[in-house]
């Protein structure tokens, strides 16, 4: 029933993502999850608490500030990291994978998630 329920793959309700953000799917294409995860209410709860290495872990692979497309590091201004204080030259921002995904890190943990987009 729920699978004929939630048959899109982009729904943050359909059973291989619900499975991959609890940690049960683990054949689940990351591309496809990162997409989904804008429509993902708590997205941020994917992140928050990991290391560098365990996003890259969860995620395949993040990119430095330094690896990022252009775009990419408009979004890493003041106002997107906040109160941090940090730049993004101090290595507190990655992103995951080719989205526009961008996680800020505080003490080597991530503490936001932010979706770059209109920068």
């Amino acid at each position: 029933m729920w699978i004929a329920t939630y048959p899109d793959p982009g729904d943050p309700k359909n059973l291989n993502y619900v499975l991959w953000k609890h940690g049960l799917n683990s054949d689940m294409d990351l591309n496809t999850a990162l997409a989904t995860m804008t429509h993902d209410t708590w997205a941020v709860n994917r992140v928050l608490g990991l290391t560098p290495d365990q996003l890259k872990e969860r995620f395949g692979y993040v990119k430095t500030y330094e690896e990022a497309r252009p775009y990419l590091q408009l979004c890493a201004t003041p106002n997107a990291i906040g109160e941090l204080g940090n730049s993004p030259h101090e290595h507190n921002v990655l992103y995951l994978r080719d989205e526009d995904w961008m996680v800020i890190l505080k003490n080597g943990r991530a503490v936001d998630l932010v979706l770059c987009k209109g920068y």
